[in-house]
């Protein structure tokens, strides 16, 4: 290879890696599918059965009092799949651990309804290692809530919800299809940049010519 396509190479692999996207994180039972071996108590209002504190090898979740797992629900459907999660009132949170095997910025993304036919009022908070990152006021449907976690360190870290609202009454909101998001943190300029990259890249590369000559 030359060194005028080395040059060439090198520039288009840099304007590359500004223009790259977010990877997903792994997080496991991110829809809540997954079944369980046991539960801390089952409970039907006879339109849904509330399984609090499921647990087993796929579950992923380590649930606190007053969350858990539902499906079947004739009065909303999961999002996706068949089954979703519950924060009942002033809940325990329910969390998970997710690793980075380097520094990240991490974005969070999930759907989030309130129970059909009861109090309106809950409020979720989401907490990043024990720090709250923001909180979500449940709804009538699914809606879509999305948060920046901002640059987290690589290792592990932990991701948890929690339902607020025990002053309303019997509110729940239900919890489905969480998704991390994650882009290598690096000293690139970001793609707005990307235009005086290349233009300082072609002034190199008419300086190099003429080196050359």
């Amino acid at each position: 290879m030359t060194h005028l396509n080395k040059f060439v190479l090198a520039i288009a692999t840099a304007a590359m890696a500004q223009l790259a996207h977010a990877a997903p994180i792994a997080l496991t039972n991110a829809g809540f599918e997954a079944n369980w071996t046991s539960v801390a108590f089952a409970g039907s209002d006879g339109h849904v059965t509330f399984n609090y504190a499921p647990t087993g090898p796929n579950v992923g979740w380590s649930f606190g009092a007053g969350t858990g797992v539902a499906g079947a629900y004739d009065l909303l459907a999961a999002f996706e799949g068949s089954r979703f999660a519950l924060l009942q009132g002033a809940s325990n949170p329910m969390s998970q651990t997710f690793s980075l095997a380097g520094a990240m910025d991490v974005n969070l993304s999930f759907e989030l309804a309130l129970r059909p036919r009861y109090a309106p009022g809950q409020v979720v908070r989401v907490s990043v290692d024990g720090q709250t990152v923001g909180e979500a006021t449940a709804a009538t449907g699914w809606h879509l809530h999305a948060l920046d976690l901002g640059l987290l360190s690589s290792g592990t870290h932990e991701l948890a919800f929690q339902g607020l609202s025990g002053s309303v009454g019997d509110t729940t909101a239900f919890l489905d299809d969480v998704r991390l998001d994650g882009q290598a943190s690096r000293a690139l300029p970001e793609p707005a940049g990307l235009p005086m990259t290349l233009l300082a890249a072609g002034v190199g590369l008419v300086a190099w010519r003429r080196r050359a000559r």
